[in-house]
């Protein structure tokens, strides 16, 4: 189904319940769809390292898996992006501003997961790092280092919301004693 079906609400909430059940949807649908949106943004940057993202984010075809999650994409007789800057425009811009309204959630908590697996996938291709070094991007600084080398997102992703998630293990929301225990 192309992906402009698949983020109409009649198409995505039945998704969402099936995948997360009756007990967290519609109760925790900002979290749900933060965490969808995590499998999206990984197999996106794939994608976009072999220069596989398709131009047209309107002619964007998804194939989920059983359970409802991304398992990849295509587009028929559309153009490629020629850069990870092309992908950010033409396709992380438009999908985080559908997300953010079907999920009723802060869109700086979409760039955060952009960012954080753009980061955890390419952090040493130069295209990537330019995306997250530069002030201009609305994915500078998505991850941080502390100094003792400790990897924190600089937005959180809402999962410790839920119980059985809980808190990534770099959420910002937690202190470095936190995560030790």
């Amino acid at each position: 189904m192309t992906l402009d079906e698949l983020l109409q609400p009649a198409r995505f909430q039945p998704l969402l319940l099936a995948l997360y059940g009756p007990e967290l949807m519609p109760a925790q649908l900002p979290v749900l769809v933060s965490q969808w949106s995590k499998y999206y943004f990984a197999m996106l940057w794939q994608a976009a390292s072999a220069g596989q993202v398709p131009a047209r984010f309107d002619a964007v075809t998804v194939e989920l898996d059983a359970r409802g999650l991304p398992v990849t994409f295509m587009a028929a007789q559309a153009p490629y992006c020629a850069s990870f800057s092309d992908v950010l425009e033409q396709h992380v811009r438009p999908l985080i501003a559908r997300l953010a309204l079907l999920g009723q959630l802060p869109a700086a908590v979409l760039w955060g997961n952009a960012g954080d697996y753009l980061e955890q996938q390419l952090k040493d291709d130069p295209q990537a790092r330019a995306l997250l070094t530069s002030a201009h991007s609305p994915l500078f600084e998505a991850v941080r280092y502390e100094a003792e080398g400790r990897r924190r997102r600089r937005t959180c992703c809402l999962s410790y919301k839920v119980a059985w998630v809980g808190y990534c293990e770099h959420c910002p929301l937690l202190s470095g004693t936190d995560q030790a225990q």
